[in-house]
Parts: C-alpha cells; sequence; structure tokens
C-alpha cells in the first residue's frame, strides 16, 4: 500500500516547488533581455556591415575610444576636436576600451550598445512585478524593448548616451525601492555619460524631495547635479576642448543658460508655447505618450522626464523634434516606470469587482497588454524607424566595397566618403573626404556617397575625383563604384562604372 505523505513532507515539497518557480521567474527578465540585446547587436552589425553606418556618430566614437585602447587620448580628427571630452564629456567610454584588446573593431560599440539598451529592461521587469504582478511586468518590460525611441537608437550606429539608459533605469528602481547604494552607484555612472545626464539625475533627486519627502538626500543629489552640469559646460569642457561650450541651440530663449533662465521666468507662458509650436513637435508628444497609453501623464515619476523633454523641445535644431536618432533612449525607461505608477494607482482607485484581487488583477493586465500593444503598433506601423533595414547596398556592392578597403595601410591617412569612414577609424589621421582633400589616400564609393547626396553633391564629387587625379593620385583599387586612390603613386584603371559617371 502506498504511503501517505504527511503534513510536513507537504508542506516541504510546495515550499521546493515554490523556489523552483521563483528561480524560473527570475530568470525571465534577464532571457527578454538576452534576446533584445541579440536582435539589437543583429541590428547594429548588419547596418554597419552594409555601410548604413555614419562618421556622426560612430566614426566619431570609435576613433576616440581605439585611442584610448592605446592608453592614449588622441585627437578625433574626424570632428576636428583635440580631445572629444571636450564636445561632450563622456569618461565612461574609457571603460570599453579593454574590450579592443580582444576584438579590435568598430562592432564593438554596436555590442556593448546592444547590451546596454536591453539591460536597462530588467529593473523594469523587477519593479512592475512588485507593483501588478507577473504577466504586466513581462508586458512593461517587452513594451520597453520593443519602443520606437529604442529602435531608433538602435539604428543609429553607437552612441555614448546608451551608458545612460540603464543608469536611469537601475536609478529610479533603487529610488523607488529605497536602496540608496545603488543609487548612488547609478548616479555615479550617470555622471561620467554625458554632461546634460546630471539635469535628469537632478530631476530624480526633485522626486526624492518633493514625493519621497527624503528632503535632505534628494536636496543633496540636486545639488550636486547642479554643480557637476556647471562645472562641466563652463569650466572643464571648454579647458579640455580650447573653446566655448558648443551645444546651445537655445535662441528662442537667449544667448546662453542665465538669459535663458531670466526669459522662461519673464514669459512663462511663451515658454510653454515653443514646446508645441511646431507640427513635428505635437507628432513627438503623441509618439511618446502614446506608446504609453499617456499613463505617464498621470505619475508624480513624470518629472524626471522634464528635463529631457525641455532639452529637445526647446531647442532650435529641428533634429532633436524628430523621432529618429538616439534622442528618445533616455527617456524611454523613465516613460516604462511612469506608466507601471500610474496603472498602480489606478488599480487602487477603481471598483474591486473589475481590479480583482492583490497584484494580479485584471485591470493591470488588460491595460498592461493594451500598452504593449500600442508600443508595437507605433513601432512597426507608424514611426517604424527599422524600415530604414530595407535601404542599404547588397551584400555583393558590400563586398566590393570591403575588398578594396584592406589596400589602404594603417599608419596613412585617409580621407573618406560617410559611408566608409566608420570603417577606417582604427587610425590617427581619418577625415571626411571634404575636409583633407590632400590625405595620403582617398576612400570614395558613389553608391553610398549619392544615396546621401544633396543638391550640388553630385558634382563636387566628380570634381574631387578629377583633381585629386590631376594632382597625382593614382588608382589603388577599384571595384563597381569603390575607389581608392593614392597620393603619388600613378597609373591604376578606373572601373567602368566610375569611368562612365565621371564622363557624364
Amino acid at each position: 500500500m502506498k504511503a501517505v505523505p504527511d503534513e510536513k513532507t507537504m508542506r516541504r515539497g510546495l515550499a521546493t516547488a515554490d523556489v523552483r518557480r521563483e528561480r524560473r521567474i527570475a530568470v525571465l527578465p534577464v532571457g527578454l533581455a538576452l534576446l533584445a540585446a541579440i536582435a539589437y547587436a543583429a541590428i547594429g552589425i548588419y547596418r554597419h556591415d552594409h555601410f548604413g553606418s555614419n562618421p556622426f556618430d560612430l566614426g566619431v566614437q570609435d576613433q576616440t575610444v581605439w585611442g584610448y585602447s592605446l592608453l592614449q587620448m588622441i585627437p578625433n580628427t574626424v570632428l576636428g576636436i583635440r580631445n572629444l571630452l571636450g564636445d561632450h564629456f563622456h569618461p565612461i567610454l574609457m571603460a570599453i576600451a579593454p574590450l579592443y584588446w580582444i576584438w579590435d573593431d568598430v562592432r564593438v560599440l554596436l555590442l556593448v550598445q546592444a547590451v546596454l539598451l536591453a539591460v536597462a529592461g530588467i529593473p523594469i521587469f523587477w519593479w512592475a512585478r512588485e507593483r501588478l504582478g507577473l504577466v504586466p511586468a513581462i508586458a512593461f518590460e517587452a513594451a520597453y524593448l520593443l519602443f520606437w525611441g529604442v529602435f531608433s537608437g538602435v539604428i543609429f550606429d553607437f552612441h555614448h548616451i546608451a551608458f545612460a539608459v540603464p543608469a536611469v533605469s537601475f536609478g529610479l528602481y533603487a529610488v523607488l525601492t529605497r536602496r540608496d547604494r545603488l543609487f548612488l552607484a547609478m548616479l555615479a555612472l550617470g555622471l561620467l555619460t554625458r554632461e546634460n545626464i546630471a539635469l535628469t539625475f537632478a530631476a530624480i533627486g526633485l522626486y526624492m524631495a518633493m514625493v519621497q519627502h527624503r528632503w535632505r538626500l534628494g536636496a543633496a543629489v540636486i545639488a550636486v547635479c547642479i554643480a557637476w552640469f556647471v562645472a562641466l559646460i563652463d569650466v572643464v569642457m571648454p579647458a579640455i576642448a580650447g573653446t566655448a561650450y558648443g551645444h546651445w541651440t537655445y535662441d528662442a530663449l537667449g544667448t546662453g543658460p542665465g538669459s535663458a533662465v531670466v526669459f522662461i521666468l519673464r514669459h512663462p507662458i511663451a515658454s510653454l508655447r515653443l514646446l508645441v509650436d511646431n507640427p513635428i513637435k505635437v507628432k513627438l508628444w503623441g509618439g511618446l505618450l502614446g506608446a504609453w497609453l499617456f499613463l505617464p501623464v498621470l505619475s508624480p515619476i513624470g518629472l524626471v522626464a522634464i528635463p529631457t523633454l525641455l532639452e529637445r523641445l526647446w531647442s532650435s535644431d529641428p533634429a532633436l523634434w524628430s523621432a529618429s536618432f538616439h534622442y528618445s533612449l533616455v527617456i524611454a525607461p523613465v516613460l516604462a516606470f511612469a506608466s507601471i505608477d500610474s496603472l498602480s494607482r489606478l488599480q487602487r482607485i477603481v471598483s474591486p469587482s473589475f481590479a480583482g484581487e492583490g497584484r494580479g488583477g485584471r485591470l493591470p493586465v488588460a491595460v498592461a497588454i493594451g500598452v504593449l500593444a500600442a508600443g508595437l503598433i507605433l513601432s512597426f506601423a507608424v514611426v517604424r524607424p527599422l524600415d530604414e533595414l530595407g535601404t542599404y547596398i547588397s551584400a555583393s556592392r558590400a563586398a566590393d566595397i570591403q575588398s578594396c578597403l584592406p589596400t589602404i595601410p594603417p599608419q596613412a591617412s585617409v580621407a573618406a566618403s560617410n559611408a566608409l569612414l566608420p570603417h577606417l577609424t582604427h587610425r590617427r589621421q581619418i577625415y571626411l573626404l571634404t575636409a583633407k582633400p590632400d590625405a595620403d589616400y582617398l576612400a570614395i564609393d558613389l553608391t553610398t556617397y549619392l544615396r546621401q547626396s544633396f543638391p550640388g553633391d553630385e558634382a563636387a564629387i566628380r570634381t574631387t575625383i578629377t583633381q585629386a587625379q590631376a594632382n597625382g593620385y593614382g588608382v589603388a583599387c577599384s571595384r563597381g563604384t569603390m575607389m581608392v586612390l593614392h597620393a603619388g603613386s600613378g597609373g591604376g584603371t578606373l572601373s567602368p562604372e566610375i569611368a562612365a559617371f565621371l564622363a557624364r
């Protein structure tokens, strides 16, 4: 006769099952992040391998990180600045340099960015599960990982701002769960990623003071962040660059931070009107908030998004208003946390019959799935940043280009067309073609160059090639629409495609 387990044995078995279930759940957010990291890396590397990447920002930052891997701070010849820290303050890039000792390739940056952006989704899962339950946690992490703003950053090269995304995400989680040591570590990381991230962490300090009533810590964070920001843009960066801070684009507010503050205080309504005075800005509002069903507007965590929004929408540079590039990366985890907080608040005030019992009520599940659906619609049917993947050159054309690049010695100076430059930045002298047409080597691909061209560019590149040949540049390599010209070598034959282009 089979023995019936006693109550103690049954309790032990249930406890073991609970432990196993919790272990599986603990792996879940990491698994989602891992899948996202693989997808992000594949997108970035595919783009680069098909010559869709650009000198700004991949080529610029790769040359500097390559210099760090040599334990040197070399002049950045792509941007034309003696030290890239004078353009934006991002010493965190030094942490990537040892990876170049393992694989000396620009694609290291794309892999690092993929991991950083994906990891930022993990604390979103943790907090959503604490507040709402397992299914909403999965939905909110997925909504972040599939957010169009994240995809727009992935499809635009590598940018140092990627380090700030997990710093903000883990930093917010630390504040919300009162883990002060973790927050201070993320604060230190954030301050080393870019000068303006100090303002985002100052906003987190404001949240701590105003919402959590941790006045001393909040005030200290605000003071440190503001002092750090002012010291960087007024003293440190100008000293490094040898010129004044060069990223003031707020002409409607004034000629500098001081005059801008005066304008805002004297004209608050006009200042607010600047945030919606253009249809592109209105669309950006809709895209940022619509992807989260406008939940962030109901949460005080939305305070943390204010510096990023003001930085973009007060700018006179239209690029900052667009849905492209890396500009929506830092705000992405903030919107996720604010949405979770808003949904948690709604759950507490709706009728219990619909909310259900505890964290796993029907309302959080329904709304979280709605958020994920809205985000998917915006990412893949409205904003569609990944559509760019279908615009790159073919694999055979990419192979033709790649076959010519090894003819350029690593010590030689090179001037290259836009799409080629990020493939040549592991050297001390690499320039845009228009910046130094008398370099040792000229690397030009007509297909990628003319795909991004403006009126007059075709005539300009034709003139550049013919003048180079007249000045003694010979053909080191020419296949299809790709050519490498070498100063003083003479001889060589251009491909039929390039000869026909010059003859037009």
